[in-house]
């Protein structure tokens, strides 16, 4: 495919506006269309990004468009992106890729017999942040994980683990590269009715474990990994863009500090997004694996429904110790 790309895209909120954006400025893309239940924020988006169509319905999308990016809620993403993939349009759809396994199971498959490209908007993915810390780690042992943010009225119809914590477990499966053989978890909801902290402990089939931390009702924001291998300590803050690497040089108990080599890195920025969209069109073109493709948003999921499990089994634990539990719980 060597023409111009025509594009849409499906929900016009805070993700969405963006998507459109990037798409409006992508020399390679058409943007076509913007398609939200709200007619006025459909018409304010598609004006924002340079006069594309406003729509309210996607099924309109049919034989006008060769992709799209799905930005509706996440319990809608399985029903829009299945009648979209059935119409024939490749898809970037906004993370994760569906609220179930089963779900995201279906929607690679269908992509699969189809022929089109289906692909996950992890988008720490395309940061020159994870781009450093991928390439400074080798054999991780232990990994570390905070990624805790202020409250915002957004994203409540899922939990602190879709919401946040699917992040870092995609990153720690993009650096670990191994198979995941237990999970632990607790938490607490705490301002919605789904967890909104978590706290979860994974370990790996080659020995590593890591410790991962989320929370949307914290007094600041935090984007940490710290990662530690044999000789070797990685401290990556996602948010400043920096990274501190030490490691060991010498004999410790000889030459004290001497023997700890501390690099410090400030990492130039660029748009995520723009790099996770221009590769989706990319693929597209050239028939390419995505680099977070439908397969690797099925592994985050599978991860997260683990984590889930375990929540839910907390959450019963601690109910059931409370004092006037029926009336505590609802």
């Amino acid at each position: 495919m060597t023409e111009r790309i025509r594009a849409a895209v499906v929900g016009a909120g805070y993700f969405g506006r963006f998507h459109a954006l990037h798409y409006a400025k992508n020399p390679e893309v058409d943007l076509v269309a913007i398609v939200d239940r709200d007619p006025e924020r459909a018409a304010q988006i598609a004006d924002e990004a340079g006069g594309a169509e406003a729509l309210t319905d996607y099924r309109a999308l049919k034989g006008r468009v060769d992709v799209a990016s799905v930005a509706v809620p996440t319990s809608l993403h399985f029903k829009v992106a299945l009648n979209l993939l059935e119409d024939g349009l490749h898809l970037l759809i906004e993370k994760p890729l569906t609220s179930a396994v089963e779900e995201a199971e279906a929607l690679v498959a269908l992509a699969q017999e189809k022929g089109l490209v289906l692909a996950v908007d992890h988008v720490e993915r395309f940061s020159a942040t994870y781009e450093m810390l991928a390439k400074n780690v080798s054999h991780p042992a232990y990994i570390e994980c905070y990624r805790i943010a202020t409250w915002k009225p957004r994203a409540t119809d899922v939990d602190v683990v879709l919401d946040l914590m699917i992040h870092d477990i995609d990153i720690l499966l993009g650096l670990v590269k191994s198979q995941v053989v237990r999970v632990d978890a607790v938490g607490a909801p705490v301002v919605n009715p789904t967890e909104d902290i978590a706290n979860a402990r994974i370990e790996f089939a080659n020995g590593c474990v890591a410790n991962v931390n989320a929370s949307r009702i914290a007094g600041k924001t935090e984007r940490k990994i710290r990662v530690f291998e044999r000789d070797s300590y990685i401290v990556c803050d996602f948010g400043l863009s920096e990274m501190v690497h030490y490691t060991k040089k010498g004999d410790p108990e000889a030459l004290g500090m001497d023997a700890i080599n501390i690099d410090f890195q400030e990492i130039p920025k660029h748009d995520n997004l723009q790099r996770s969209i221009a590769n989706f069109i990319h693929c597209v073109k050239t028939g390419e694996t995505p680099m977070v493709d439908g397969r690797a948003g099925v592994e985050a999921l599978k991860v997260i429904q683990q984590v889930n499990e375990k929540l839910r089994a907390h959450r019963k634990q601690i109910l059931a110790n409370m004092p006037d539990t029926k009336k505590l719980a609802g």
